[in-house]
């Protein structure tokens, strides 16, 4: 094949414009296949592979997987382009019709438990696990079962779409439950202290834990409400009559000492009042 001139690899770019800016539904990108594209600019196999090879290496498309790209409708400044983890997300997820949320920490700082800046987005869905680059953005997948997803809140973006996170107590409840995967223990049990004079809350967190929670998550969170003054009863049957002591920090060193609590069979190996006793601190001092 003869080398693509100038005005041949402009005018290509001009048509893939026009044809993202027809498909964006308004919105500054479209998403697109590479099939639509070879079928709507007549482009052969080769000819596609190296339009799309080309503004890859230019950074002024991204590709969410292998066939499938992001394309600006209308040419950005400066040339090079970049979606929003969010754009790229949220085109991803609508692709592989997907239900999904975010969690972890983007979750946990959104709703002003934690200041952590988040390198890589944790996503809830029920179609993909694994990290994966999407759109020029780093994100974490956790397949869950349809049953374990829900309890989410949603936010509009710039750009015209709506971002679904885990709610605020299905991200606390996610502190506890999943917190071997976050690292947020003993360092969530300072965060329930923002629920004591919000019993509302707690009933949607008791709730969250009696649909999707396990027997240990049930012991530790039961625990830890009756502490700040609550009755957590309800989540006693969800416990069931297993003899097994629940230490409140698994994984550390001394798991299994400290003072044992009968009624939730838990083993308070780490000291709620000092960690509440700072968060208290921590509240005057703001």
């Amino acid at each position: 094949m003869k080398k693509q001139t100038t005005q041949q690899r402009n005018d290509q770019d001009y048509r893939l414009l026009a044809l993202a800016a027809a498909r964006s539904d308004g919105r500054a990108w479209a998403l697109l296949s590479s099939d639509i594209v070879k079928e709507t600019l007549g482009l052969s196999t080769l000819q596609a592979a190296r339009l799309f090879t080309r503004l890859l290496r230019e950074q002024r498309i991204q590709r969410l997987q292998r066939g499938l790209y992001l394309v600006p409708s209308s040419p950005p400044p400066g040339k090079r382009w970049v979606p929003s983890s969010y754009e790229a997300l949220w085109a991803y997820m609508g692709w592989l019709k997907a239900t999904w949320q975010i969690a972890g920490y983007a979750a946990f700082t959104r709703h002003g438990f934690s200041t952590q800046v988040v390198q890589r987005m944790t996503v809830f869905n029920d179609k993909l696990s694994g990290e994966e680059t999407v759109g020029g953005s780093r994100f974490v997948f956790v397949k869950l079962p349809q049953e374990k997803l829900g309890f989410t809140q949603t936010y509009p973006m710039a750009g015209g779409i709506e971002i679904v996170f885990s709610s605020r107590l299905r991200s606390l409840f996610d502190a506890v439950a999943e917190a071997k995967r976050f690292a947020t223990l003993p360092e969530a049990y300072g965060w329930f202290w923002g629920l004591r004079q919000n019993p509302l809350e707690v009933a949607e967190l008791k709730q969250i834990c009696l649909a999707i929670g396990n027997s240990q998550t049930a012991a530790r969170i039961g625990f830890v409400l009756e502490k700040i003054g609550f009755d957590a009863s309800e989540l006693l049957p969800k416990i069931g009559s297993a003899e097994t002591l629940v230490p409140l920090v698994p994984m550390s060193q001394g798991a299994r000492k400290g003072t044992t609590n009968k009624r939730w069979r838990v083993i308070e190996n780490v000291s709620l009042s000092k960690i509440f006793d700072s968060q208290e601190i921590a509240d005057e001092d703001e």
